[in-house]
């Protein structure tokens, strides 16, 4: 049986009340504290490195407490005079306020280059519905092998097996939930699906067009982060949300896996992004509170993982869902964090 662990310490009384509803769940460190909280702000996340700045807010029970708080370049271990700071250095530097005994959140501002855009690289959700002994699967992964890397990289792909050896339950309920009916079936970011192969289902082209509806329609409002650790077979990931924008969001976490080989009769000889299971509702879970200003949250995710997995080759698939005009939550970004490895935030290039 899979064990479940959680930070309870981080937030014991909100955990266990979603533990009680879902049975598992990840918790935001922000709230880790009762009582006024001490909070800092910065004036942009990004500049470009030699030519801006960045001023910093501390914020405690609703006043400025600026003047009279201490404002660490936790990066460097350096204090920054005057609460405004700039360097020639590219980089992301990690920023934290000490004031009358508390420490506030940490605040990450990315100096970058004239070259660099501030926007976040726009990752598309790819959730496949597919089976071992599946041809026409086969022929669909043969269409999304012949893009381009530009644009294949755009993807972040999770491979939920249905009735075969690599299904799972967290899977297939998922597949039963949207009611899908056959594989192939793939979906887009829980906005788009497309089922079957060849004209009106996937091909290369149906494809890219999701990636041009998803920059034109969707496009990124956050960005990802994370960090993972391997104890024993225990996988920790935390993962760093950047928000850009208010609104009402969802993260997710699952966990799959690369690298496993084909038997007997089946359609591909190797199987990749296969759902292992599910750190959270694959529909995602309400960050809590809303997010009211743009600003970093963290969340943390652990799980025991099952000695028929090789750790080497998984990885924490994290996307984070916005409420769009018509209430629907579509996947707004993510990223890919190996276990035991970390991933940086991705902005686009600028042309």
């Amino acid at each position: 049986t899979m064990k479940w662990h959680f930070n309870f310490f981080r937030f014991a009384v909100m955990c266990a009340a979603f533990v009680a509803l879902a049975g598992f769940t990840a918790c935001s460190d922000d709230d880790s504290e009762s009582g006024p909280k001490l909070v800092l702000r910065a004036s942009a996340s990004s500049f470009v490195a030699g030519e801006g700045s960045v001023t910093f807010t501390a914020i405690f029970a609703d006043k400025d407490v600026t003047a009279e708080a201490v404002i660490t370049n936790v990066t460097s271990g350096s204090e920054v005079r005057d609460a405004t700071w700039t360097t020639d250095e590219k980089g992301t530097y990690e920023f934290q306020a000490t004031y009358d005994g508390k420490t506030s959140n940490v605040v990450s501002v990315r100096a970058r280059l004239a070259t660099e855009s501030d926007a976040f690289y726009r990752n598309v959700l790819l959730t496949k519905f597919t089976a071992v002994w599946c041809g026409p699967c086969a022929s669909a992964q043969s269409y999304f092998e012949q893009l381009e890397p530009a644009e294949s990289e755009r993807f972040l792909v999770v491979a939920a097996h249905q009735g075969d050896r690599l299904a799972v339950s967290v899977g297939e309920r998922l597949a039963l939930k949207l009611k899908y009916r056959g594989v192939p079936t793939w979906n887009y970011n829980f906005a788009t699906a497309v089922s079957g192969v060849g004209p009106g289902g996937i091909t290369v082209q149906s494809i890219r067009n999701q990636i041009k509806s998803t920059l034109e329609k969707y496009p990124a409002v956050c960005g990802v982060r994370a960090e993972s650790e391997l104890d024993g077979l225990t996988a920790k990931v935390r993962a760093t949300v950047m928000f850009q924008q208010a609104g009402n969001y969802k993260i997710a976490c699952v966990l799959a896996e690369n690298g496993i080989v084909k038997e007997n009769m089946e359609k591909l000889p190797v199987f990749n992004h296969v759902l292992r299971t599910a750190l959270t509702d694959m529909q995602g879970i309400a960050i809590e509170p809303a997010v009211a200003e743009a600003g970093e949250r963290s969340f943390d995710f652990e799980v025991t993982l099952n000695n028929g997995w090789d750790s080497r080759n998984c990885e924490f698939v994290i996307y984070v869902f916005k409420e769009e005009e018509d209430a629907a939550f579509i996947v707004n970004n993510g990223a890919v964090c190996p276990v035991g490895g970390k991933v940086d935030y991705k902005y686009e290039s600028v042309e």
